[in-house]
Parts: structure tokens; C-alpha cells; sequence
């Protein structure tokens, strides 16, 4: 056996760049799939762990008023467990904006990062949100002054948290990711709230925990028109963003994982055969030596678990630096007290399947090597049988290709397996590389498109009383009214209604090229898909706040990515007596108003601005996914290129004894090369727009809508890069035509 241990060592020197290649694609295998589940099982994990030790709730509903009366109705639902009420209200900090809840018995354990634990029986305390609190410098014992009803309130900060029902907290549903800088969050006893605030009114929120499969229809019922906003667990965006998130990154991690070790399995799997059954002289010389089948088959499935191990062990070594990576893009969205990388079975066995895989195709390359008298082995390479091939029969168009052209196109249908390998790299390299660069322009024209083509307002003002303001300023035109609302039919989940009036600000096209027009009801694209929902059918509506229902005629499916739910105008809305009161003005650059007549305001460049944060939240996924996609490519080419040089060396040696030129090998090199590259870049461009659809469809949500985006750039792009790829390899064959060794060549020997 130590004959044998000091061969494997010499085959791995000698053949240190298939070797180097396996072990490569081994190690990045790993790294890809644990690396990206370790961080979202990771966060999974610290998701979870966190809910549950804090006692998320099920249900939030928010009314115009809760009595005890509809506490005792909740109650008495079946599979609901706990109910507690508060009040909600929102103040102002300066120009910043705070959400203060108010309850004697919250239903969450609010986790306490600096300071006291919420007091209910505080009287002038208030605990503020972690994030709200670093951004303007808080800290435990400062005096915190808000304003309310145009009254200034003075607070003393009792403590820092964080709420698990706040984990992706935006402030409004007019910002996609988080604005913590300008929108906090904040806890204050119901003594704070009647002693500092001077607040007199009803409760107006309540927390459930428990869980009924037709709640939302249950409590229609006990608050009907008082009914104003009503969320679960998958529909309330400060929580369902954040397990949103995990199941984006776990389809992103099976998605791009599988294209990845595809091609990774093949190349490891073809290059380890191949290299084997080059050394069929070398098993025949052992056998003749005395060496039995099944040592000689051992031996070299020993090559394989060493190049497999190998790269599996520095693969699992490096891919938590990739967990953590992914996970540290994602610490600026989520407000999480715990962050944790952790992994699933699902890990290992990709592991042990990699070295399996290089394991087998060493041991069974070896087993067909191994049989038959040695004596025949060592005549040499077995010659490939030569054969006409069906395009051969077409003889008008053989006879006018040249003679490189004719032997280059009969080497490809001859080597089939070799030349599949080729065509499947590079159009998995086509694939994933569209993939890469059409993701991150799919995101950026989701924000280019929203905030620039549908949306081309310059500021949204927010007033107090619309009748008031519409008198005082009769130039204001463009009015929104943005509504919670029950369809039926629906997905499910509750949808937004906005009501819009004429102006020159919305400018969204149905999917047909159409504008918003009356007589109708225009429902979002992500929503009618969801739902079944199509041009004419009838769709009922009744918005939270009124006990009436409406019937509307589907007239358009409208093309937006944002705010998945109907739109409908002013004017239709109103014919059909619906509730029309207004609070949000689209106003343009140039409009002049008075800051005492607006509640809030938000710019367009202030939303496109929090919407590029988000997608710069995402960037550095897309940028590693990128990088590991080129690794592959380029690892997978020169590979093949490598491989194929080595099976037609003698090929090469036997043209050039017949008179061939060096220059005419390189340029029949070339001419298969260009044939493998040109194939699997056509079949690369389809098959990389259908993956770059399956790729941007797992970030889709509820609430947001991603459709796939790419131009004559990408495509360029894309290509340039894999055909470089491709054509270096030609050029790193072309130098080694230069020295080859024709007698060693000629009989076989490496």
C-alpha cells in the first residue's frame, strides 16, 4: 500500500490543475449553499426565538373606539386566548414623527436594551425604540419633550427597547424600508398618558393572542364601522417583512444553489472520470505488478475522497464568514436584539453528497479501468471508433466546409459527452451571470419606475381637515384617500383602496398601456394574480370604517410593483356614495402652502431615498452571488478547456506529423470552441430570462411586487463576460499546442 500512497501523492503533482479545479469547485459548493442557508436559518432562528420568547401576538385591530363590551366579544371567540387594550397615538419630536402606545398590561414582553422595564404605573416616563434613540442620541434620565395638539409635553427616557411587533418598523406604509432618523416608536404608562398628555379619549387598539381560521370575518362583525386597520402575523409589515425576508433568502439559497452545484456536480464528476481513465496504462501496469481489482479501485476513490474532503472542509471553514456577511447586510432593516448563524440538516447533507460524488466518480472510473488483461491496456488509449456523422450525408453543404471546419464539427458529434460539458457551462454561466446583473437593475427600476414614471409628484402633504383646506386653497387638485378594505373576492388578506382624484401625479398605465378612468375599479397586477382576479370580472369592496359594500367592475389590471391592492377616481367613488374625506395632497414643486395647515409632509427623493436603502439592503447578496457565478464560470471553462486539451492531444500530435501548422491547430481549436461557446450561449440568453423571472419572483410579497427587468445591456454584458471567459481558454490551449511533446504524444503517455 505504500506503493500506492506515494502514487497518489506523484498523480496529485503531476495533476495539480484538475486536482486544484475539483477541490475548488468542491469548497465553493459548500461555501454557496451552507453559506447562504446558514443565514437564513440564522435568522430564522433568531426570528423565532425572539417572537416566541416575548409572546408576539396573533391579530392587531385598531378602531375608533374599544368598549369593554367588544373586549368580552373577542374573548368569547373560539381559540382566542388573551386580549388586551390600549391607545395609540402620534406625535411629534421636533420634525420627527413617534408612535406612542399606552397599555396597563401589554400582551408583548418588550425587550429592554438599556434603563428600567416598562412601568404601567410610571408617571411621567417613557421607553423609547432602540434605533429612534441612537440616531438622535438619547439616553436613560433625558428630559424628552413631544408635541400633541399643538401642545408641547415634557418625558423623562425610563428605558431603551425594542418590540417584537416593531422588528421592521417604517413609521408609514409611504416607505418601504426603515426611516428610523425621522420615525420612532415609543411605550408610556395610561397614568403618563392622562397626566403628561392630558389624552381624555377612548382606547382605540387592541393585541389577541390565539388564533381563529375566520377571524377577520368575526370581527367585521363586533366593530363594523369603528373597524379601521386590522393585521395578522402575515399581513402586518413591521413583522411580516422581517419572515418575509428569511423566505426570500432561503429561495434565493435553493434557487441559485442548485444552478451552482449542478454545474459544480457535473464539472467535479466529469473532470475526476476523465482524469482517471487517462491513466488506464498506469492500472493496467498495477495489475500486471499484483495489485487486485479492488485495491487498484480503492486507491483511486482514496483520490477522490481526498480533493472532495478537502474542499468540503475548507468550504464548511469559510462559508460562516458568508452566513455572517449576508446576515450583517440585514442588521440596518431589522431591529433584532440577537443575531445568530445556524444550520440545518440540509447542510451536512450537501456535504457528505459532494464527497460522495467526487468518491463515486474516482471509483467507478477506476472499475472500468480495471478491467481486462493488462496486456491490452498497455497497447495504450483505447482509439475512438470513426464513423460518419448525419451531417456528413447532407454532401453539398460538407464539401464546402473547410477542412478544419469539416474536422471540428465531426470531433464535437463524436465526443458527445465532452461537448455537452461544454455547452451545459457556458449556459449555465450565461445563466447565472443574467441572473446577477438583472437582478440588481430589476430592483432599481422597481424605484426608478415608482417614484419617477407612476408617481411624479414632488411632495405629499398630509392635513388635518380636508373641507377646511380645500376651501382656504382651491388650487390644491390632486387628492388621495388610501383606505384598508375587505374584496371579495380576495387572497385572503386585506388590500388597500385609494381613491384618487384628477391631477398630473399619478400616472400609472394599466397592463394594456391605459390610465386610470371612472367607471371602474383598477386593481393592482400582485393582487390579481394572487386573488384569480381578471379585466371585467365584478369585485366587492367595503372599506374599514363604514358598514357599506360596494360593487365595482374590474376595468384595467394595473402594471405596478408598490401598493398592492384597487385604485379608483374621486369621481367614481363618489357616484357611488362611498365615504370621501381625504387627508393626503399631491402637490408639485412649486406649490406654496403654510406649515400650519399640514399635519406632515414626505418628498418623493425622501421615499426614493429610503427605497434605494432597502435595495442597497439586498446589493451585497446580489454582489456575492455575482462574484461565486464568475468564480464558477471561469473555473468550469478553463477546466473543460484543460480536459478537452488533454483527450485530443494525440489528435494534435498525429496533425502535426501529417503536416498540419501550429497556426491550423490553434485555429481548429478555435472553430470548436467557437461551435461549444456559440451553442450554449444561445440556449444561455432564454434559459438566464426565465431564471432572472425566477430569481426576482422570490423576493415578491404581499404588500410589494417584483417583475423581472432587463435590456439590451444586460444581455451584452452577460455575454461579453462568458465569452471572454471561453475565449481565454482557447488562448491558454493554443500555448500549449506550442509544446507538445510528439513522441510522448503519439504513444500515449502524458
Amino acid at each position: 500500500m505504500k506503493l500506492l500512497n506515494r502514487k497518489l501523492f506523484r498523480d496529485i503533482s503531476h495533476n495539480w490543475t484538475q486536482f486544484m479545479s475539483v477541490f475548488l469547485m468542491a469548497a465553493l459548493s459548500i461555501i454557496v449553499f451552507v453559506g447562504l442557508q446558514g443565514a437564513w436559518h440564522g435568522l430564522q432562528g433568531s426570528l423565532n426565538s425572539y417572537l416566541t420568547e416575548n409572546h408576539l401576538p396573533n391579530y392587531w385591530i385598531q378602531g375608533s373606539y374599544i368598549t369593554k363590551d367588544d373586549k368580552n366579544k373577542l374573548k368569547a371567540i373560539s381559540g382566542i386566548k388573551k386580549v388586551r387594550s390600549g391607545t395609540r397615538l402620534q406625535v411629534n419630536q421636533d420634525k420627527h414623527h413617534l408612535i406612542i402606545d399606552s397599555f396597563q398590561k401589554p400582551l408583548i414582553k418588550l425587550h429592554r436594551v438599556k434603563g428600567d422595564k416598562y412601568n404601567s404605573q410610571s408617571s411621567n416616563g417613557i421607553w423609547i425604540n432602540k434605533e429612534y434613540a441612537r440616531d438622535h442620541s438619547l439616553k436613560i434620565g433625558d428630559n424628552f419633550s413631544v408635541t400633541y395638539v399643538n401642545q408641547k409635553f415634557h418625558l423623562k427616557v425610563k428605558g431603551i427597547i425594542q418590540s417584537p411587533s416593531r422588528i421592521y418598523f417604517t413609521g408609514t406604509q409611504e416607505f418601504i424600508a426603515p426611516n428610523y432618523a425621522n420615525y420612532g416608536y415609543a411605550y408610556v404608562s395610561p397614568k403618563a398618558l392622562k397626566k403628561v398628555l392630558n389624552y381624555r379619549g377612548p382606547q382605540n387598539i387592541v393585541e389577541i393572542d390565539g388564533k381563529h381560521k375566520n377571524f377577520r370575518k368575526e370581527i367585521e362583525k363586533i366593530f363594523g364601522a369603528r373597524l379601521l386597520t386590522y393585521y395578522n402575523q402575515q399581513t402586518l409589515p413591521d413583522v411580516s417583512t422581517a419572515t418575509e425576508r428569511v423566505r426570500e433568502i432561503k429561495n434565493l439559497s435553493y434557487l441559485f444553489s442548485f444552478i451552482f452545484l449542478l454545474l459544480a456536480i457535473l464539472a467535479m464528476y466529469t473532470t475526476i472520470r476523465r482524469l482517471i481513465t487517462s491513466q488506464t496504462e498506469e492500472i493496467a501496469t498495477l495489475k500486471a505488478l499484483g495489485f487486485s481489482s479492488f485495491k487498484i479501485q480503492i486507491h483511486y476513490a482514496s483520490f477522490g475522497l481526498l480533493v472532495g474532503g478537502l474542499g468540503t472542509i475548507i468550504g464548511a471553514l469559510v462559508a460562516p464568514l458568508i452566513s455572517w456577511y449576508v446576515l450583517s447586510s440585514q442588521k440596518s432593516m431589522f431591529s433584532l436584539p440577537n443575531w445568530q448563524v445556524s444550520y440545518s440538516f440540509s447542510a451536512w447533507m450537501i456535504m457528505i453528497l459532494v464527497i460522495l460524488i467526487c468518491i463515486f466518480s474516482a471509483y467507478l472510473a477506476a472499475r472500468s479501468g480495471s478491467k481486462g488483461l493488462p496486456a491490452i491496456y498497455l497497447r495504450g488509449i483505447e482509439e475512438t471508433k470513426a464513423r460518419k456523422i448525419w451531417l456528413e450525408h447532407w454532401k453539398n453543404f460538407w464539401k464546402h466546409l473547410p477542412y478544419s471546419g469539416r474536422w471540428a464539427v465531426r470531433d464535437a458529434f463524436i465526443n458527445r459527452t465532452r461537448t455537452l460539458m461544454g455547452i451545459i457551462g457556458v449556459a449555465g454561466g450565461m445563466m447565472l451571470t443574467i441572473a446577477g446583473i438583472g437582478m440588481p437593475q430589476s430592483m432599481t427600476h422597481l424605484v426608478d419606475k415608482a417614484y419617477s414614471t407612476d408617481f411624479s409628484y414632488n411632495k405629499r402633504l398630509y392635513v388635518n381637515n380636508y373641507e377646511s383646506y380645500r376651501k382656504s386653497h382651491p388650487q390644491a387638485k390632486q387628492w388621495v384617500q388610501i383606505s384598508q378594505a375587505h374584496f371579495s373576492p380576495d387572497d385572503g388578506y386585506n388590500r388597500l383602496l385609494i381613491v384618487v382624484n384628477k391631477g398630473d401625479y399619478v400616472n400609472m398605465k394599466t397592463t394594456t398601456g391605459g390610465d386610470i378612468q371612472n367607471g371602474g375599479l383598477y386593481v393592482t397586477h400582485g393582487f390579481a394574480k394572487r386573488a384569480g382576479i381578471k379585466k371585467g370580472d365584478n369585485l366587492k369592496v367595503k372599506t374599514f370604517g363604514s358598514n357599506k359594500q360596494y360593487s365595482f367592475k374590474v376595468k384595467g389590471i394595473i402594471a405596478t410593483e408598490t401598493n398592492q391592492g384597487a385604485y379608483i377616481t374621486a369621481h367614481t367613488w363618489q357616484k357611488a356614495k362611498g365615504f370621501y374625506q381625504p387627508t393626503t395632497l399631491l402637490v408639485g414643486e412649486n406649490y406654496k402652502y403654510h406649515k400650519q395647515d399640514i399635519n406632515s409632509k414626505i418628498s418623493i427623493n425622501e421615499q426614493k431615498k429610503n427605497a434605494y436603502n432597502f435595495v442597497n439592503s439586498l446589493m451585497s447578496i446580489f454582489a456575492l452571488i455575482i462574484v461565486f457565478g464568475a468564480l464558477l464560470i471561469i473555473i468550469v471553462l478553463y477546466n473543460l478547456g484543460s480536459l478537452s486539451f488533454v483527450e485530443r492531444m494525440r489528435d494534435y500530435a498525429t496533425l502535426r506529423v501529417l503536416g498540419i501548422h501550429k497556426k491550423e491547430l490553434r485555429i481548429l481549436t478555435l472553430i470548436e470552441n467557437l461551435i461549444t461557446t456559440f451553442i450554449g450561449w444561445l440556449i444561455g440568453i432564454p434559459a438566464g430570462i426565465w431564471f432572472l423571472r425566477q430569481y426576482v419572483n422570490t423576493f415578491s410579497t404581499i404588500n410589494l411586487e417584483y417583475t423581472r427587468y432587463f435590456n439590451w445591456e444586460t444581455i451584452l454584458i452577460a455575454s461579453l463576460f462568458v465569452w471572454i471567459c471561453s475565449l481565454s481558454t482557447t488562448l491558454f490551449i493554443s500555448r500549449r499546442i506550442k509544446k507538445i511533446d510528439m513522441v510522448q504524444a503519439l504513444k500515449g503517455v502524458e
